[in-house]
């Protein structure tokens, strides 16, 4: 059996651990520069109706009128409070898959003789009372059936907030109970299709001959609907796969005008990339710097381009890809736009060990060795003192074009100084 633990209304669901006066009132979380609805608590889906990505502007008369509450993006929080979570239910259930931020697979092979329901139930109390984040699990026999369990235990389980779809009863209840377009690996293109063929439900779909859904949705379709039918064809993912690429990008909180400012964002983005390159023991061989206006804009004001840079020597030194990426942007910036967002896109990635020596080139082995020391000590001590403790000059210091987050709460479990004091009197 497999089982999916999943938070509620995760980002929401963080804020108010430590914020307990946002309790049960309707509130959520913005998306980068306060963009949009990212995560709503559910009175704010069911008394405000607030759907998924509502804009600011729309919901601007609800905060000032006192209906709802709103935060910015705090993902150094989310991160560390998901990492909690983990941790536990890694204790119960060893054998781990981290999905995404807010939900895990696992596999209960080993659990063949428990009370796999109680077990579940325990471990859901046991998470709200060390974290105060409420988690719903679901389990069935592959994880496209988890998957469908875990919205049932939401819907359906609010009590016990587990569902268990163990026998052939309930897993045929599961799915009446389950649109089509709901299911993992469908999604509302392949839904649409469906439907007009008259598959309403996924107890429907699994009624379909195999063949016909191999023509109708590729090997994709047939990998869901084997797995609705309890065949495992999805397999656990215990370490994640090397990445083949690494993007970075951020939308500017205004729009910027002057290179200046554009050289420092590229430079801050080319840092965190390259960070996450050495964290995977990868170089990268050569990137692809853009820039880009407003979409919005009128077409005349428009200009989006990009450049790809092929390196002398596969590196994943960040001063040398900051250097050759603030050359690829000078390149490709005109003057006179109003940009949006500049970012950058690391390819041709590769293991580090693997890098072949130019026999030509400006950068000895020795020196190539001298680097990789000297960014692993950099890594370190950014890693204990803090992130940017020690920066390139060319990240800049005040960063004016950063990221809107003008409601941004403390991180209450990673700084210090946010840490809340509790005093006796």
């Amino acid at each position: 059996m497999m089982a999916l633990i999943d938070s509620n209304n995760f980002y929401v669901s963080a804020e108010r651990v430590f914020q307990p006066e946002l309790r049960d009132k309707a509130g959520c979380v913005l998306s980068n520069n306060d963009g949009c609805a990212i995560s709503r608590s559910n009175e704010a889906k069911e008394q405000l109706g607030i759907r998924m990505g509502t804009p600011f502007f729309m919901m601007r008369e609800q905060h000032t009128s006192g209906k709802l509450w709103w935060r910015s993006s705090n993902y150094t929080l989310y991160q560390d409070m998901m990492r909690r979570i983990t941790q536990i239910v890694r204790d119960t259930f060893p054998d781990q898959e981290i999905y995404s931020i807010d939900e895990c697979f696992c596999d209960l092979a080993t659990f063949k003789h428990h009370d796999l329901e109680q077990v579940a139930i325990d471990l859901r109390r046991k998470i709200l009372q060390y974290t105060g984040v409420p988690v719903c699990i679901g389990i069935g026999a592959t994880k496209t059936l988890a998957k469908i369990a875990n919205k049932l235990a939401k819907k359906q389980h609010k009590t016990t907030g587990v569902y268990y779809m163990g026998t052939a009863a309930q897993i045929e209840q599961g799915l009446k109970d389950t649109e089509v377009d709901d299911v993992w690996g469908i999604g509302p293109r392949y839904g649409i299709k469906l439907i007009k063929a008259g598959v309403y439900t996924a107890y429907d779909f699994v009624n379909l001959p195999e063949d016909y859904v191999l023509k109708l949705m590729t090997i994709q379709g047939r990998r869901t609907y084997r797995e609705l039918k309890g065949l495992r064809c999805i397999p656990m993912e215990f370490e994640r796969p090397l990445k083949e690429g690494i993007s970075t990008a951020r939308s500017f909180n205004c729009m910027i005008t002057e290179r200046a400012p554009l050289e420092e964002a590229l430079a801050c983005y080319v840092a965190n990339a390259s960070q996450k390159l050495r964290a995977q023991k990868s170089v990268c061989a050569r990137f692809m710097v853009y820039a880009q206006t407003s979409q919005f804009v009128v077409e005349k004001d428009r200009y989006t381009n990009d450049i790809v840079v092929k390196l002398s020597q596969p590196t994943s030194d960040t001063g040398t890809l900051i250097t050759e990426a603030l050359k690829a942007l000078r390149r490709i910036y005109v003057k006179g736009y109003r940009y949006q967002k500049v970012g950058v896109e690391l390819r041709d990635l590769r293991p580090q060990s693997q890098v072949q020596s130019d026999l030509f080139g400006k950068v000895t082995v020795e020196k190539q060795d001298k680097l990789q020391l000297a960014m692993a000590a950099v890594d370190h001590i950014n890693k204990v003192q803090g992130r940017n403790t020690i920066v390139h000059g060319a990240m800049g210091f005040e960063k004016k074009w950063s990221m809107r987050q003008e409601f941004l709460s403390r991180r209450y479990t990673t700084r210090i100084e946010d840490v809340i004091v509790v005093k006796a009197i």
